[in-house]
């Protein structure tokens, strides 16, 4: 056929055409490979975390049971006599199941060592109602949440499954044993299902029953001491205890029916839950809630809220990365085709339409973005692994499906015609409006209104350039800046020489009453180390140590219901000399604060304030509950504020009760180095060993360490920033090189005259410099006001930022050292021009 016959030709010449130049098509690819490469990476990962749907049956079904938020860690928890209440109601129109939050525990699977998984409890009917098959065996039947079992049924995660199994089917059946209880592996989940919780997968599945064996802690709320709430009891039939999420899935036709039903079904729980509170406006609130279906189609959890906005955000700096190259391409684009003006119009005064031209172009610039577009899915690929390891915290990656669908296929075509329209279409179309034939009559290209009009267009479009790329930089300067604040953020404890030792005694046999004796035999030996200044134990480590708690004051019964929570962590002797944090008032925790002496306690600055205002707290009573149980502890310290959760939040109002007093499992030994805790690593797990073989050690770590692993969302915004400043940095350095090149070249018989007419070299340098500094000045001031409004728009996302930045200006500074440099070398080859040579050249 004719039409195929000249594609191939077109095609054959576009070759040609690029091997004789090669520096122009390797830039092509580069640009779009890295351009289109990091666009589809961060869509991909955009597109996993906030609108990839469940992997079941029918989604859209599937909603999240909101009523009323617990009392202290305000989740949407539900106890378990109100989920049964709620899932015997819904038998013949709906269906409940209910889902714990994600733990740690401890598998032994016979003949194998011991090791790590995440576990979640969830109701019998929790896969079937989901509506999925298991890849292998069977999930929970009937009953089997009920604590009546010999062996507890575990449904593994097929990656999980995988990983640790080897993808073995003889698995099945398998018996096990699970933070110290007998169980047996009954299925394995479908391969690409990883939960409902977005973002975070539990390794095995549990049925509720595992919760009344005491062995299966896992996140829960309660009305408080005083309430009847047994927190070490099974929580299965208490109405005082909240740790049940609860997901339904309802017919459309049945949405606001069935919510009227459960609100109905729930009224003595909010009843309860009004009681509890000692203010009028939020018992009348309690009273008058109702059940919400909130959409769980695309999962549940706090996830896709906390990395939505610094998604959106990298995504639109990905777009404008790939905009500033397309930019620059075009800039180039015109630059070549002003070259190839003779040779165009040589083509047109032998009888070649506009659109003949235009299409011998087109194929140059098809063939060249589809060079382009296979090592951009390449980079996508490994791109997106990346970020994803980026954004994770620790060793284990979010669990997010990253697989390519016809999404990300659909957006890479899309991204790859508009480039494609962008570079190459319309600067072809305005080279090719021009009358070329007439131009064989022009004395020389370089000279005609063509050539003086692209360079002014190609100066237009690298102010645009200076000011995306000036935004970009900004933008990357302020996470940068962010990080390094947070980074730098005094936590109020020494956590450049502590080092935490985690503990985990699920499995680890011991009682309650061997740990007096065993906390005292370890950190004795400990201290006995040289490079040891001091030891403590706590129950619960930090950062992250969010224990919620209310604290009742003796004699003062007014104080209202918000003032007396806070936060509560149970240390041993010398905590605070160990964590460094300094002792305000009276003294901190001591090896005479024994069971049988007078319970005491500590409170840190801000919860002192708090419940007593200026007066000195030392002395006052304080209890967990109301009187006559509010003068259970004496205050005998006031400690510095420490931000014992992350680095962002401000220190919460915590109260410290000595461990020795109420000996239980304690979660970390922390342990205070005269000098760098790294040397400590193998010297204290070896005194560790020694003093107690059978010691559940967990992992060690420095506490500066954790507290890293917390500004995962920043390290990602202020890495990936970076890299996108970096692209848009090189690309304005090309651009400059480029346009500066091809004025150069363009103007050569004008540079002639001038140095014929007396210009010195630095007269010719200066004229080039002068256009430079003139774009980059048009280029700078837009770009500023671009990035302050950028500041303004993710503030959020920001920590210690004014309302003005001055990472503009930084930004700003760096850009004209860039594009200076990149003038250097097209002014320097403009001084070298032979003026007789350059105008007989003319």
């Amino acid at each position: 056929m004719p039409s195929i016959d000249m594609l191939f030709a077109d095609l054959r010449y576009s070759t040609r055409q690029l091997r004789r130049f090669p520096g122009f098509a390797l830039t092509v690819i580069l640009t779009l490979a890295l351009g289109i490469g990091g666009n589809l990476a961060v869509f991909q990962l955009l597109h996993a975390a906030l609108f990839s749907r469940l992997p079941i049956a029918h989604p859209d079904q599937l909603y999240s049971l909101h009523a009323v938020k617990s009392p202290f860690d305000r989740q949407w928890f539900f106890s378990s006599p109100a989920y049964r209440n709620l899932r015997a109601s819904s038998a013949n129109v709906s269906s409940v199941i209910a889902r714990s939050g994600i733990s740690q525990g401890i598998l032994v699977p016979s003949g194998s060592s011991p090791s790590r998984a995440d576990f979640q409890m969830v109701s019998d009917n929790f896969f079937e109602v989901l509506g999925l098959t298991p890849a292998a065996g069977r999930f929970f039947l009937p009953g089997e949440d009920q604590p009546t079992q010999t062996q507890l049924p575990v449904v593994l995660r097929y990656a999980y499954w995988k990983q640790s199994f080897g993808a073995d089917p003889a698995v099945i059946g398998r018996a096990t044993v699970i933070n110290g209880i007998p169980a047996v592996i009954v299925g394995i989940a479908p391969e690409h299902f990883s939960g409902v919780v977005a973002g975070a997968a539990p390794d095995i599945w549990l049925p509720l029953a595992a919760q009344s064996s005491g062995r299966f802690v896992t996140w829960f709320d309660s009305l408080g001491p005083g309430s009847g709430a047994e927190i070490r009891a099974s929580y299965q039939n208490q109405q005082s205890v909240f740790w049940l999420w609860l997901l339904v899935r309802v017919p459309d036709t049945e949405k606001s029916s069935s919510a009227a039903r459960w609100t109905e079904i729930l009224q003595p729980d909010f009843a309860l839950l009004a009681n509890a509170s000692k203010d009028p406006a939020e018992r009348d609130q309690i009273q008058q809630s109702r059940v919400q279906l909130i959409s769980a189609a695309t999962g549940e959890g706090t996830f896709r809220a906390e990395y939505s906005q610094p998604l959106i955000l990298l995504m639109t700096m990905a777009a404008l990365v790939l905009f500033i190259g397309c930019v620059n391409l075009a800039n180039l684009q015109l630059v070549r085709l002003l070259s190839r003006q003779r040779e165009l119009s040589v083509r047109a005064s032998l009888g070649a339409s506009r659109w003949r031209l235009l299409r011998q172009l087109l194929a140059e610039d098809l063939l060249l973005a589809a060079l382009g577009a296979f090592p951009a899915f390449l980079i996508s690929r490994a791109a997106s692994a990346l970020l994803l390891r980026w954004a994770s915290t620790g060793d284990r990656p979010i669990p997010l499906d990253l697989r390519p669908g016809w999404e990300l296929l659909a957006y890479g075509a899309a991204l790859f015609f508009a480039t494609l329209v962008g570079f190459s279409f319309l600067p072809a179309w305005r080279i090719s409006r021009s009358n070329l034939a007439t131009s064989m009559t022009a004395r020389s290209s370089s000279s005609s209104s063509q050539g003086r009009n692209t360079r002014r267009w190609s100066s237009l479009l690298l102010v645009g350039q200076v000011s995306f790329s000036l935004l970009l930089l900004g933008v990357a300067a302020l996470f940068a800046e962010t990080l390094l604040k947070i980074s730098r953020i005094d936590a109020g404890v020494d956590r450049a020489h502590v080092l935490s030792v985690h503990l985990d005694f699920t499995n680890a046999g011991f009682k309650e009453d061997d740990l007096p004796e065993l906390y005292n035999r370890v950190l004795t030996q400990l201290k006995e180390l040289p490079a040891v200044r001091a030891a403590a134990v706590s129950m619960c480590s930090i950062p992250g140590c969010i224990w919620n708690t209310a604290i009742h004051v003796y004699g003062h019964p007014e104080i209202q219901e918000t003032q007396l929570h806070g936060e509560e962590n149970h240390v041993g002797a010398g905590y605070f000399e160990t964590l460094g944090i300094p002792v305000l008032r009276g003294r901190e925790f001591e090896e005479r604060d024994l069971p049988t002496s007078q319970p005491v306690a500590i409170v840190n600055h801000a919860f002192a304030q708090k419940l007593f205002g200026s007066e000195n707290p030392i002395g006052h009573r304080i209890g967990y509950q109301p009187a006559p149980h509010d003068a259970d502890f004496v205050i005998v310290g006031e400690v510095a504020d420490a931000r014992l959760d992350d680095l962002r939040s401000p220190p919460s109002p915590t109260a410290y009760f000595s461990l020795s007093q109420r000996p239980t499992f304690a979660e970390s030994i922390e342990v205070r180095a005269n000098g760098q805790p790294a040397a400590l690593y193998s010297s204290v797990r070896q005194t560790l060993r020694s003093a107690e073989p059978n010691l559940p050690i967990d992992r060690i770590v420095s506490l500066s360490t954790e507290y890293d692993e917390g500004l995962s969302r920043e390290k990602l915004l202020a890495r990936l920033t970076s890299v996108f400043g970096l692209i848009a940095m090189a690309l304005a350095a090309l651009g400059f090189y480029g346009l500066l090149s091809f004025n150069v070249a363009a103007r050569t018989s004008e540079i002639g005259i001038r140095m014929a007419m007396g210009a010195t070299p630095a007269d010719v340098r200066a004229l080039l410099l002068r256009q430079t500094l003139a774009i980059l000045g048009a280029g700078i001031v837009p770009g500023i006001i671009l990035t302050e409004i950028a500041g303004l728009a993710v503030r959020n996302l920001l920590y210690g930022a004014g309302v003005v930045h001055l990472a503009p200006l930084s930004a700003a500074a760096i850009l004209i050292i860039i594009g200076v440099l990149a003038a250097l070398r097209p002014a320097r080859r403009a001084t070298l021009i032979d003026p007789i040579t350059a105008l007989r050249a003319d």
